[in-house]
């Protein structure tokens, strides 16, 4: 694919099923309106942005993170900053094991990351997306996996697309389905998370088009079947999905800044690098609209 040009900035597909490399661009410094023009098409078009650059402070990835919505603090009090509540400092480092020690030497809220999953669908108005900027990377391993949900929604088959249309699902902070419990809430936090409704498939609010939207930590149940029906279903979804054709792994380096479409993508780590290894993000959020 040919790369998008303008007089700033250079839009650059991937050799990747989806995601384009974003050159020649401040990542915090004001955009002039053709600037964000054209990084809201890639956006759009593209699902999966990398913006390339030198590591930035907190300050530098809210300031990225605020052209591309209204940034949304997480849930949990202890995830975020203190100074800038938006902003998550994400240390996925794998910790050595120790003799006696439970033999899985991860906490099992950060394993989480290791399945397919949007970010906080488990609001009324999940995210819309997520900047991800590596200060420290391991040397081998630790990759981000991305799933086209959209590219999926289209490949499946018209018995399927009818099957799951008007199907709603139930979101929860924790549920059955997920492998590893969450981090534990406060009342406070309990009360400001109660579960929530959101359609199967859902419809992209900007481009119209429809995206399969899954997240296996939070999606609990498909609502008005049995539940026998609704895990078979979502079962089958989970295996659908994974297919090479639809994902994007993206190998950090120090200083990427990676920005993506939760309203059609999913995304999972890759917990293989070494103990020790160290793997350190900061991370900013913004909300997104009630799906439909």
């Amino acid at each position: 694919m040919t790369a998008t040009m303008t007089d700033t900035i250079r839009v650059v597909p991937q050799n990747e099923p989806f995601s384009a490399r974003i050159e020649g661009i401040d990542r915090t410094a004001p955009w002039d309106a053709a600037t964000a023009e054209a990084v809201q098409q890639a956006f759009l078009k593209h699902h999966v942005l990398l913006f390339p650059g030198a590591i930035m402070g907190p300050d530098g990835v809210l300031a990225l993170a605020r052209r591309f919505g209204d940034p949304m603090p997480p849930v949990n009090r202890e995830k975020r900053l203190e100074n800038l509540p938006e902003v998550t400092r994400i240390d996925s480092t794998i910790r050595a094991k120790v003799p006696g020690q439970d033999p899985q030497f991860h906490i099992q809220s950060s394993l989480r990351a290791e399945e397919w999953h949007t970010d906080q669908s488990f609001v009324e108005r999940p995210a819309k997306a997520t900047i991800l900027h590596a200060h420290e990377v391991p040397s081998s391993g630790g990759a981000t996996w991305f799933c086209n949900t959209a590219a999926a929604y289209d490949a499946l088959s018209e018995d399927m697309k009818r099957r799951l249309t008007g199907l709603r699902a139930v979101h929860g902070y924790d549920t059955k389905r997920a492998r590893y419990r969450p981090t534990v809430r406060s009342q406070e936090e309990i009360d400001e998370s109660p579960d929530v409704i959101h359609p199967l498939v859902r419809t992209h609010p900007e481009s119209g088009r429809k995206a399969l939207y899954l997240n296996f930590n939070r999606l609990d149940r498909i609502l008005d079947i049995p539940r026998a029906e609704s895990e078979a279903i979502l079962d089958e979804l989970a295996a659908f999905v994974a297919q090479d054709r639809f994902i994007y792994r993206h190998k950090w380096q120090v200083g990427d800044a990676v920005v993506w479409d939760n309203r059609c993508t999913m995304h999972r780590v890759s917990y293989d690098s070494a103990p020790g290894d160290r793997r350190v993000m900061l991370r900013a959020v913004t909300r997104g609209d009630r799906p439909f």
